[in-house]
């Protein structure tokens, strides 16, 4: 019997060593990969170009259930700063602490609207507004997430 070392220890990109991120890996397939479980992630939305679903982990079922999507209606907003809108609310879910700074590239202000409980039916819907100082404000986005979630969060505080 005979083993070709050279086979067994080829530098395969696909197979990163520990936790890092892998070459097209979405955070879901990370979380399973890693045994990290975040309470909240987000992947785009296969169906729905520049959209987001968010995903909350059931503990009880031991798997990533949806809880909501983030819809981007500006469609010429550059795609990492979308990106980086999502990394940010999905930390804010997660109660981290540091957001990523867009302030020097949108030159714009984030503004939002919650869209009245009588409206939004089970759940929170967010309208995101860009302002940039003249005239009216712009929708960005639309963020829907299941009703609870926010208000669990931060109606103790």
């Amino acid at each position: 019997m005979s083993i070709n070392f050279n086979e067994i220890s080829k530098d395969d990109p696909s197979k990163d060593q520990g936790n890092a991120p892998r070459r097209g890996e979405d955070a879901m397939d990370k979380a399973i990969r890693t045994g990290e479980r975040t309470r909240f992630i987000a992947k785009p939305n296969p169906r729905i170009e520049r959209s987001y679903e968010i995903f909350e982990y059931n503990i009880k079922e031991g798997k990533y259930e949806p809880a909501g999507e983030y819809l981007l209606l500006n469609k010429e907003e550059a795609r990492d700063i979308t990106d980086k809108k999502i990394i940010n609310i999905i930390s804010m879910l997660n109660e981290k602490e540091e957001y990523a700074d867009l302030s020097n590239l949108t030159k714009t202000r984030s503004l939002y609207s919650v869209v009245p409980e009588a409206q939004a039916g089970d759940q929170t819907k967010i309208i995101f507004k860009d302002y940039d100082g003249s005239g009216v404000s712009k929708d960005n986005a639309v963020l829907t997430i299941k009703k609870g979630v926010l208000y669990d969060k931060y109606s103790q505080r």
